[in-house]
């Protein structure tokens, strides 16, 4: 393998393409029509720089690529076939590639979170200094001392599925592990990368014909469902939804672990990934619920349960919910009332006046904020 790269290799219509998108001259949505047209022209598909184009631009509106992302595939797609692959792999982990290459080796998280190749990178001098070189946008030192070494450009793709799991107790102990150096980086985009792959890689290694999907989400769930990260609290939510329909204890306890938890990671809230759970309880469950957990929830928390569950409820259980939401309105929590104010104007019109309600509650903090809503002065 000689892992060099190959700047005088001709340049495809598609590279030109990924150029151009790079400079700011065509858009993402362009890009990825012209990808879905012409996936002939990437080879079949048969590398990963190419595979992780294309899903980085789908022939339909999408989030914007990091162009830093784009730019690291555009110059896997001039290597060796190898050399490639490996830099298409570290490319789509590159932000938590950056939050970690400081950390000293032998850290946990680096223990923990990364893959066989970037623990090997970061446990040497002359790997670091590559990756160094890749965060920077240079991937020919990497590309030379690839070759250099005797690891096999597969280990930057290896996944915990690579990763022997026996049974449920060492599922869970692999997911402690985990999480706990998931939550050891810093909030944002690297610790929800690496909690996104991480949560799908275990589900689907740890399934065998012994083990049925149920027990595995609710391991999962469970050992989350201790966690702060938010990003892990929102995993802890969806793996658990999964298995507590029939599961009271279980549900009462993602409910009252995730509903108050309203911080935002990632575009990614608790509270709002557990608010659907409250159709579990029928509506007078819910409502005692509510009342039950109400000095626990901020306003993020009930703006997450007013857009996930209240505007259907209120729009279909209008009248089991009527009395609760008058009540609402002349009490001094001003998050519960907008977010059943929000509710309402989102809904059909459930009677006349019951907008009024909240515009001219006797409560001034929950009137300013109704009006303020509506464009209108206190």
């Amino acid at each position: 393998m000689s892992g060099d790269l190959h700047p005088s290799a001709p340049v495809s219509p598609i590279t030109a393409l990924l150029g151009a998108w790079i400079a700011g001259d065509v858009t993402a949505l362009e890009v990825g029509r012209r990808i879905d047209r012409q996936r002939r022209e990437l080879e079949d598909l048969d590398s990963d720089a190419a595979r992780a184009l294309v899903r980085l631009f789908p022939p339909y509106p999408a989030d914007r690529p990091d162009p830093a992302i784009v730019e690291l595939l555009l110059r896997a797609l001039q290597m060796d076939d190898e050399t490639g692959d490996a830099l298409a792999a570290i490319a789509g982990r590159r932000a938590l590639l950056e939050a970690v290459v400081t950390l000293e080796p032998g850290d946990t998280v680096l223990d923990a979170i990364l893959r066989p190749g970037e623990r090997v990178m970061l446990g040497t001098q002359g790997g670091t200094k590559a990756l160094i070189a890749i965060l920077n946008d240079d991937p020919e030192p990497f590309a030379g001392w690839l070759a250099r070494t005797v690891i096999d450009p597969e280990a930057f793709s290896a996944t915990t599925g690579d990763i022997p799991i026996l049974d449920l107790a060492s599922l869970r102990t692999l997911i402690g592990r985990l999480a706990t150096a998931t939550e050891a980086l810093a909030p944002g985009a690297a610790r929800v990368m690496v909690a996104d792959e991480w949560v799908a890689e275990t589900t689907v290694a740890a399934l065998s014909d012994e083990v049925s999907f149920a027990e595995v989400a609710r391991t999962i769930g469970e050992e989350l469902l201790d966690r702060t990260a938010p990003i892990l609290l929102w995993h802890a939510a969806h793996e658990l939804a999964l298995v507590a329909e029939d599961d009271p204890d279980l549900r009462d306890a993602v409910l009252r672990r995730c509903l108050p938890q309203s911080e935002w990671e990632g575009g990614r809230c608790p509270a709002e990934a557990a608010a659907p759970l409250l159709r579990e309880l029928g509506t007078r469950g819910a409502i005692r619920f509510l009342a039950a957990t109400q000095s626990d929830l901020d306003g993020d928390a009930w703006r997450a349960i007013g857009s996930t569950y209240l505007r259907r409820e209120l729009a279909t259980q209008w009248h089991e919910w009527r009395d609760e939401v008058e009540r609402w309105a002349t009490e001094d929590d001003a998050g519960r009332a907008l977010a059943a104010f929000d509710a309402l104007l989102r809904s059909p019109a459930p009677e006349p006046g019951a907008i009024e309600w909240f515009t001219s509650s006797p409560v001034p903090a929950v009137r300013a904020a109704c009006r303020a809503r509506l464009g209108l002065k206190d």
